[in-house]
């Protein structure tokens, strides 16, 4: 396995990690808040907006490591009836449309980002931010669906060119 390689998979085990930390925040978090009302000894007041910004890295950090476990919601009720090599086509026009769309999200939540910063424009509520982390945040993840997308693709280019031979056309035979 190459470094490169090594690499990429270490990003997705931190996104697992961050997604799962984020799942036992708000569950912990949300829990204590409730008993501690019941009890009637007061709540934490920052623990629901903390609970929303993990939910939003949850999202955010989850997308692209479930996207490169396969696991994401697929309805492939047609799939299932196509031939392989259109069901491989569709499968390709689907990750061809996803990395369109994540690079439209990235293109958007950079610039976004850039001109958040450039205004120094702040978050404020419970928490005080810069408003730019957000929209940094939405486009490194973007990133990662726009590098996973292109990973697809060009997997999938391989294997169809491993399932049909060398290309004897560019020689004129």
């Amino acid at each position: 396995m190459t470094l490169a390689a090594r690499l990429y998979d270490a990003v997705h085990r931190l996104l697992a990690m961050g997604a799962w930390l984020a799942v036992a925040f708000i569950t912990v978090g949300v829990s204590i808040d409730i008993v501690l009302r019941n009890l009637r000894w007061g709540s934490i007041p920052w623990i629901l907006e903390a609970s929303e910004y993990a939910m939003f890295v949850l999202a955010f950090l989850g997308a692209p490591w479930v996207l490169r476990l396969g696991g994401h919601v697929r309805v492939d009720i047609v799939l299932t009836g196509l031939p392989p090599r259109a069901r491989a086509r569709c499968e390709a026009i689907g990750d061809a449309i996803g990395l369109a769309v994540s690079l439209v999200i990235l293109y958007y939540a950079a610039a976004v980002a850039l001109a958040s910063r450039a205004q120094g424009a702040r978050v404020i509520k419970e928490f005080i931010f810069p408003e730019w982390w957000i929209f940094a945040f939405v486009a490194w993840t973007a990133l990662l669906l726009v590098i996973e997308f292109a990973r697809r693709l060009a997997s999938a280019g391989r294997e169809r060119r491993a399932e049909t031979g060398p290309d004897l056309d560019h020689r004129g035979v």
